[in-house]
């Protein structure tokens, strides 16, 4: 059955495709790179992709399209064979052949003027037809006003082909005008308003293969796992329904995957894998800013309802805080800064600020009255440098021994601590302006949050997503 949905697809993306390239499927060659526009042509390389004898066989499902010849355009192909008999049989100069010229004139001013290729949808092709027949007359006449109907009517004329060669001039027409006069057809509109087609026919014994199957199968699951009904079945094999549908017939490239999946005619586990990563990485997206965005909207509102005011001037008034480990977090974090400060940052920077202290001495005593009274004695050269390097040295390790001893295990520091803690916190909320500018902050803060979504939450971009599937 995978192999059967296989062979129908193939016939739909040819029905699909048959139109649009009919021209190639007609005259068997493609020309690449040919291009004219305006006054400039870039000349193409015309490839011959397929034999006449296979060229004959597929145009023949002209038939299932509803595709006919175009009357007035096949009229003048055969005008013109009419007139190479002609000429063959009775000359150039012949009563015969002088009227099928002019017949030919006129039907050339007709197709100009009326554009049989309209229907086809096929202007364009016209419009090559007029380029090439201007330009090839452009040799042999003043033509002012560059009309395609004067380069017509002059191309078929006795004195034109009697005086330019007229083998020359009638294959420059078989083989760059005929071809695409060819290419025009006519094709009727239906009862239902739409151009006839008959693929339906081709692709009827294939639905109806496809359409059994299907009520097999879910026959089967239905009788094979029990509580799940015929109505359920049919929505497990879901995809399968895509068969059924009268347009979009490319869309059964889906169950088609899926059969040869199946079937074990076909590894779609990267392309599952993939899928399924562009998922979640959507999903993980969309779920990290709306959790980030709760966040912050419930920050939002703890300070829109004055929160930090209440924690600073109505201590009284707020419910009894819950403490869980009977530890006073505040000072904690500040021990912990502080010890990061200590032992993990000062003694790196060390050196940095011995030097940074060792200018600022230096400069010192240079600027001191004192040194300026002693400059006149013997004193050593770098007499202020040496002495700023041992005072910078000492205060920094003295500043270091003193830090250290604080931060050793001492009970009374950290009540100290505490105690400054909760005085500067006191001192806030009894300054005159305390709660205005507490106020002022909370507005600050509530719309410097409100700009961290706008600018960076809500944004979550692309490559976000990307990175979130590279792992």
């Amino acid at each position: 059955m995978a192999v059967i949905s296989v062979l129908n697809f193939g016939v739909v993306l040819f029905d699909i495709t048959y139109i649009p390239l009919r021209d190639i499927w007609l005259n068997g060659k493609v020309t690449v790179g040919k291009i004219k526009i305006a006054s400039h042509e870039f000349d193409g390389v015309t490839f011959k992709i397929l034999p006449q004898s296979l060229r004959e066989k597929i145009i023949q499902y002209d038939v299932i399209k509803g595709i006919e010849p175009y009357r007035d355009t096949q009229e003048y192909l055969e005008e013109v064979n009419r007139l190479e008999k002609s000429i063959n049989q009775s000359g150039l100069s012949s009563e015969e052949t002088a009227k099928i010229l002019e017949n030919l004139r006129q039907m050339s001013a007709n197709m100009i003027s009326e554009d049989p290729f309209r229907i086809a949808n096929k202007s364009g092709t016209l419009e090559i037809i007029k380029n090439r027949m201007r330009e090839h007359m452009s040799i042999y006449i003043d033509n002012p006003r560059n009309s395609s109907t004067i380069a017509f009517t002059s191309f078929w004329t006795e004195n034109h082909l009697k005086n330019n060669n007229i083998e020359r001039q009638l294959t420059f027409f078989n083989q760059q005008i005929k071809p695409l006069i060819r290419t025009n057809y006519f094709r009727p509109i239906g009862e239902n308003g739409q151009f006839v087609d008959y693929f339906g026919l081709i692709d009827f014994p294939f639905i109806v293969i496809i359409f059994y199957d299907f009520i097999i199968r879910c026959l089967f699951i239905s009788m094979r796992y029990q509580g799940v009904k015929f109505q359920d079945a049919i929505l497990w094999r879901w995809y399968d329904l895509i068969f059924f549908l009268p347009t979009f017939r490319w869309l059964r490239i889906i169950p088609i995957i899926i059969r040869l999946d199946e079937a074990k005619l076909l590894d779609s586990k990267r392309i599952k894998k993939q899928l399924s990563k562009g998922f979640v990485a959507e999903i993980a997206g969309d779920i990290t800013q709306v959790v980030i965005l709760r966040i912050v909207n419930q920050i939002q509102k703890t300070i829109e309802k004055g929160e930090i005011e209440k924690v600073l001037f109505k201590e009284e008034e707020r419910r009894e805080y819950i403490d869980l480990n009977n530890i006073n977090e505040t000072s904690e974090i500040i021990k912990i800064l502080i010890n990061l400060v200590v032992y993990e940052m000062l003694p790196e920077i060390r050196p940095e600020v011995e030097i940074l202290l060792t200018y600022i001495f230096a400069k010192t005593i240079i600027e001191s009255p004192v040194y300026q009274n002693i400059n006149y004695l013997p004193l050593p050269k770098n007499f202020p440098q040496d002495i700023s390097n041992k005072l910078a040295t000492q205060f920094y390790q003295i500043f270091l021994n003193t830090i250290n001893n604080m931060l050793k295990e001492d009970l009374i520091f950290e009540k100290h601590l505490e105690q400054i803690i909760n005085k500067s916190t006191r001192i806030m909320s009894l300054r005159p302006n305390a709660r205005y500018d507490i106020n002022k902050i909370e507005e600050l803060l509530v719309i410097l949050l409100e700009e961290v979504k706008v600018n960076y939450i809500q944004e979550l971009s692309d490559e976000d997503i990307e990175e979130l599937m590279k792992n």
